[in-house]
């Protein structure tokens, strides 16, 4: 495993200080499988057994590292201070009291800890012992099927539980080149026709989406949620554009999504609880792009990098504030009226076309408005 080196230092000492706690110790997931891939980590999954957050405060005083603690699940965030990152769990089980609810939990082992997660591949672990590395827990021959490039749920009623699995199976298989084995495919098309997805709450759906957004190309999970029925769920007529991995950040790729839309798009996003600069800044696009006018004030910055995403030849001046305004029509001495509304959108219009590039542009179409009104 690829570690910085302050992180592998970390990492030893958490689990001699784990060990001395009478817990067990261990490395999960996605860093467990990038190292497999050849690939570098950055950021630690580790679970533990007990209590692992007492485990965590004890490491952070001893780095003096950040700590921020999530109690539901009983897992910390340790923040070193170089900043590299260890995410830190209390090994658990689970049940679904009802498909598609939150799972009630309860303090378990390490392998109970990897029987309850989604896909083989995400149920690998190193033991990690204060010397190093230890031995591989890889109950359900996840290394096997990362290195055959298949993608294999562990449990029939995984999907039925979690429905977010189905979209977690998109990124996965997207991300890593995976093929859904014929039993887990079997199993997205029938939990897909039970319509699973529409148990899950907007929020469960619009964190899903981001996650695929986040990607650094999302359009291979994209296309398979397409192909497997999943994009019904973010709008019945979603439909991703090509080429969003030329663009950065997950919301201008949403902005992109969402404009395809059309008359939609508006409806598609209010149906998404998005933080409310965030939803403010899309909807602010979503009205420049639709009256292909000048705003009145100048866009806020990520309204206009989604503008400039889906028109990228758009003139310099387009996106505001606008160069003719009703006080401009007021001194050039018209009186508000259907003409004076009609020509605050003309002009608004023409700033966006490039049409109306500057002042003097703007001086030479108020003396063609007063000569008009006269």
């Amino acid at each position: 495993m690829k570690l910085p080196p302050a992180l592998a230092r970390a990492l030893r000492d958490l689990a001699a200080r784990a060990a001395s706690r009478g817990q067990r110790a261990a490395v999960v997931g996605g860093c467990v499988r990038d190292a497999l891939l050849g690939r570098p980590t950055r950021d630690l999954d580790v679970m533990a057994e007990g209590d692992a957050q007492a485990l965590a405060q004890e490491c952070a005083a001893a780095w003096g590292a950040k700590v921020e603690t999530f109690g539901r699940f009983g897992t910390a965030r340790l923040v070193l201070p170089g900043g590299d990152r260890l995410d830190l769990a209390s090994a658990r089980a689970e049940s679904y009291p009802e498909p598609a609810a939150l799972p009630v939990v309860r303090p378990a082992t390490l392998e109970d800890d990897l029987a309850r997660r989604d896909f083989s591949v995400n149920a690998l672990a190193r033991l990690a012992l204060p010397e190093g590395l230890g031995p591989a827990l890889d109950p359900f021959g996840g290394a096997a099927d990362l290195k055959a490039r298949r993608l294999r749920v562990l449990h029939p009623g995984s999907f039925r539980d979690d429905p977010t699995r189905l979209f977690r199976a998109a990124r996965y298989a997207g991300r890593l080149s995976l093929k859904p084995d014929a039993g887990t495919l079997r199993l997205i098309r029938e939990s897909v026709a039970r319509r699973d997805p529409a148990l899950l709450s907007r929020e469960r759906v619009r964190q899903e989406l981001w996650r695929i957004l986040e990607e650094k190309d999302p359009g291979p999970a994209l296309r398979l949620c397409t192909r497997w029925g999943l994009s019904a769920f973010f709008h019945p007529k979603f439909k991703a554009p090509a080429g969003l991995s030329r663009f950065r950040g997950p919301l201008t790729r949403l902005g992109l999504c969402a404009l395809t839309l059309g008359k939609d798009a508006e409806e598609f996003l209010r149906s998404l609880p998005l933080p409310r600069e965030d939803a403010a800044a899309l909807l602010a696009a979503l009205k420049a792009v639709g009256g292909k006018a000048a705003p009145s004030q100048a866009l806020p910055e990520a309204a206009a990098a989604l503008v400039r995403a889906k028109f990228p030849r758009l003139p310099k001046a387009a996106l505001g504030p606008r160069l003719v305004t009703g006080t401009d029509l007021v001194k050039a001495g018209l009186t508000p009226g259907p003409l004076f509304t009609s020509l605050l959108e003309d002009a608004a219009r023409a700033q966006w076309a490039g049409r109306l590039k500057d002042r003097a542009g703007a001086a030479a179409f108020l003396r063609r408005a007063a000569r008009r009104e006269k």
